[in-house]
């Protein structure tokens, strides 16, 4: 579009300046290619006329890298005192302006995504918001120019190269986004930013910031060792809760303290513009404390969270500094149904060929009569207290564990001993039931698996033996037994 010349003076020093101040979302950019056409256009006059005092007398006053073409972004260079300050520089966008012999440089920055309408976006140069020179209504078409040189020299990036500004967008109720883009090279530079409503914030601003000064958060190494049978982990801050406040409200907390109107510091950083706790960590743009889903809280690496309920005891995932996965461990069990009082029930993990599958092996001989025994591996996903094993397919009860030492084995070793190396397997169950149901002990659940189970019964309900398979998940395990009598 043409240049309004009303809005605009040039002096004869070749300051352009606005006459009136520049309103978002109200009056219009023009783009760079149109400033450069209408310092041509006045450039060809036989003289100067009123408040544009630039005429054929006086020097080319712009020029273009590349030929004129309203389909791209415009590299405009001003020529040779021809210049804007940062009020007037407001009114252009779609291309970038170089002037004072590319001492000062403003470059187009052009926001894309998909947003909700009237998304905020707010720009930060040198860890510090820049003024907004735009309105939320924006986003759907936003362009601007940003200064990127100032006196011959980039301007600091704070926490980004020279030269570079970073995109947000963070408002609360949606998810977040934010872009890191170069302005160094002029030219119109691309920040991609998408975001959408947040289903998992339901506290209003002011709720979510009370239940924020209710909580701890503080970066400093702390080992912590979740019992899920993967040790001590290093972390490098730590969330704590109050006791009495869900994962869900924590969640939406740590949303409002990075929010764009959050008033929160974040390990010495406003909250609006933290990110990760570790420069070596992966970001999550939409939730810089990690995500929340299906109820759970999936917290973003280095973060430990203590003070948790016990409701909400397995409802979170940590990421330790190491970058391995953890969670709280799962206490499950295996349950066998549909019996009768003598029927004998085992249940072990299966081997996949119709058979039980052995854990491990003894680790050294167990002379007779000792009652604990040690093995090459003590098996996961198996219980620790009291529970079954099975030496050379022999059947002992035992009364703990403490690593791969079995302890309170029950019959003693037999008449010739346990020779190393012997194949062990430690059941579920493995006993005469008593009632309608056998569970195994509680044991802690790492990953998926599959029991196989035998019932039998010859004596006062006899059965034709029965034989299944069930499946093991972190919500335990559960089999039922079909009884068909044995005429």
């Amino acid at each position: 579009m043409a240049i309004d010349a009303s809005k605009f003076t040039i002096d004869g020093s070749g300051n352009i300046r606005q006459v009136s101040a520049f309103v978002p979302g109200t009056d219009t950019r023009y783009p760079t290619l149109d400033l450069h056409a209408w310092l041509q256009d006045l450039a060809d006059n036989p003289s100067a006329s009123g408040d544009d005092l630039v005429s054929i007398l006086g020097s080319n006053p712009s020029e273009l890298a590349g030929k004129r073409n309203a389909a791209r972004p415009m590299a405009l260079t001003l020529l040779p005192t021809m210049n804007l300050n940062d009020a007037t520089a407001q009114w252009f966008n779609f291309g970038s302006v170089e002037q004072d012999a590319g001492q000062t440089l403003y470059t187009g920055l052009k926001v894309l995504g998909t947003n909700p309408a009237n998304t905020p976006i707010y720009i930060t140069q040198n860890n510090a918001k820049i003024t907004k020179s735009w309105a939320d209504s924006e986003i759907a078409n936003f362009q601007i120019l940003v200064k990127a040189k100032s006196g011959g020299a980039l301007i600091a990036g704070g926490d980004l190269p020279a030269g570079s500004v970073a995109v947000y967008s963070r408002k609360y109720g949606q998810t977040f986004s934010h872009f890191d883009v170069s302005l160094s090279a002029g030219g119109e530079q691309v920040a991609a930013i998408s975001t959408a409503a947040d289903g998992n914030v339901s506290l209003s601003a002011a709720a979510a910031e009370a239940v924020w000064n209710t909580m701890t958060v503080a970066a400093g190494d702390t080992n912590q060792d979740l019992g899920n049978g993967n040790g001590s982990k290093l972390y490098k801050g730590t969330i704590t809760l109050n006791g009495t406040t869900t994962l869900a409200q924590a969640y939406q907390a740590l949303m409002w303290a990075c929010s764009e109107s959050s008033t929160a510091t974040v390990v010495g950083v406003p909250g609006w513009r933290y990110r990760k706790l570790n420069t070596n960590y992966a970001e999550n743009a939409a939730a810089p404390f990690g995500n929340f889903a299906g109820g759970k809280f999936f917290l973003a690496q280095g973060w430990f969270i203590a003070g948790v309920m016990s409701a909400d005891s397995k409802n979170y995932q940590l990421i330790a500094h190491d970058g391995t996965t953890q969670s709280p461990p799962t206490s499950v069990q295996v349950q066998i149904a549909g019996l009768v009082a003598g029927d004998y029930v085992i249940a072990a993990r299966d081997n996949g060929s119709g058979g039980f599958l052995n854990d491990t092996t003894l680790a050294s001989t167990a002379s007779v009569g000792a009652t604990s025994v040690t093995l090459t591996a003590a098996p996961g996903d198996t219980p620790t207290g009291a529970g079954y094993i099975r030496i050379n397919g022999k059947p002992h009860t035992y009364t703990g564990r403490a690593g791969n030492v079995i302890s309170g084995l029950s019959p003693a070793v037999p008449a010739g001993g346990y020779a190393s190396g012997l194949p062990v397997f430690i059941p579920f169950v493995d006993a005469v039931a008593s009632g309608a149901t056998i569970s195994s002990g509680a044991f802690q659940f790492s990953a998926p698996f599959t029991v196989r189970y035998k019932v039998r019964n010859g004596g006062g309900s006899p059965i034709v033996p029965f034989e299944s398979t069930l499946s093991v998940t972190e919500a335990g395990g559960s089999g039922n037994t079909v009884r068909t009598a044995d005429a």
